[in-house]
């Protein structure tokens, strides 16, 4: 894991997406992780993340050249690149613990 390259590449796709957008001031953000060897601890991640205050989801591959992944998505936060890497960041390190790794984030404004 080179969570310095990991930072940089966030960083850069945070700026790409505001300079074409305004973004909302504050925002759920959803980070996707997929196992990092066959044993991962899917249970274990999940319940590390709902007790730290995140909502978890899991999502079976559509086909054989996907993976299935979990989602864990934050509460509303001001958004940041700061305050998303701060949660990636965090995250990154938990999903290590239990064999996964970081595979992409989105956000959304809730309703």
């Amino acid at each position: 894991m080179d969570l310095k390259q990991q930072k940089a590449e966030t960083e850069q796709v945070f700026r790409e997406i505001q300079s074409m957008e305004s973004l909302p001031e504050k925002a759920c953000i959803n980070f996707q992780f997929v196992t990092d060897e066959p044993k991962a601890d899917w249970d274990g991640f999940t319940e590390a993340a709902e007790a730290a205050g995140y909502t978890v989801e899991w999502y079976e591959a559509d086909d054989e050249d996907d993976e299935d992944c979990l989602e864990i998505t934050t509460g509303p936060v001001v958004l940041t690149f700061e305050n998303l890497w701060a949660e990636e960041e965090k995250l990154t390190l938990m999903a290590a613990i239990y064999g996964f790794i970081a595979d992409g984030w989105g956000f959304f404004e809730e309703e």
